[in-house]
């Protein structure tokens, strides 16, 4: 399947609270209670008005998203609305991207870090059908990890200090030292094909190296489990 820009690199963003709430009820395709939870646009977009690159669709519940409990999505093409992909809960952690025609596609698995009995860093993979290889990318890099560690002392006090200013000040600022979370998706024989950028949140696409339906999927799960 064709990019919608073209086979150059480019950035994208996943923005989770679209920024306009669409009027208009789902594809007639989708089901029912679906409703859009996210847009895909390209990271010069910055007018409500500049067409997205795809809109993300979810069923429609009260619920946080959790990786316990995920929920199906459906991948739209931007522009003209047309289905893209699906992408549906396997297991926890484990997700089946199909195309529009029910193809399968890839099978997209997050494995969760830890710290003992060595430290492990979150790891997502997407194990691709055609062709048959594995695109897989590890969160934070070893710098900002250690970086991370070094400074955490400091930046806990920070926080403290900041939580006790907002509860006296009656603020309800964010003090929370985030992790480390540039993620780079590495291909055999391509190098880095999907590029997760931690402090602007952007994505740096190849698509001649990646089906773009895999990297939207990729860029949607990560994103929803980060600020949804």
């Amino acid at each position: 399947m064709d990019d919608p820009v073209d086979n150059t690199a480019y950035t994208f963003v996943v923005s989770v609270n679209n920024p306009l709430p669409s009027p208009d009820p789902p594809p007639d395709h989708l089901p029912s209670d679906a409703e859009m939870a996210s847009t895909i646009r390209l990271s010069t977009a910055r007018r409500p008005e500049d067409a997205p690159l795809a809109h993300v669709y979810a069923p429609r519940t009260t619920e946080p998203y959790g990786r316990r409990t995920p929920s199906p999505a459906w991948i739209q093409f931007g522009p003209d609305g047309g289905s893209w992909c699906s992408v549906r809960p396997a297991t926890p952690d484990v997700y089946d991207v199909h195309a529009s025609d029910g193809a399968h596609l890839a099978r997209i698995t997050r494995r969760t870090g830890r710290l003992l009995p060595w430290p492990r860093r979150v790891r997502w993979s997407a194990q691709l059908t055609e062709p048959s290889r594995t695109v897989t990318g590890r969160v934070g890099t070893g710098y900002a990890w250690f970086a991370y560690a070094v400074t955490a002392p400091v930046w806990i006090l920070f926080a403290l200090c900041g939580m006790a200013y907002s509860f006296f000040d009656g603020t309800a600022d964010d003090y929370t030292f985030r992790r480390p979370s540039r993620t780079r998706w590495r291909a055999p024989g391509a190098g880095t094909v999907l590029d997760r950028r931690g402090i602007s949140k952007t994505y740096r696409f190849t698509p001649r190296h990646l089906d773009v339906r895999v990297a939207y999927a990729l860029a949607v799960l990560q994103t929803w489990e980060r600020e949804r």
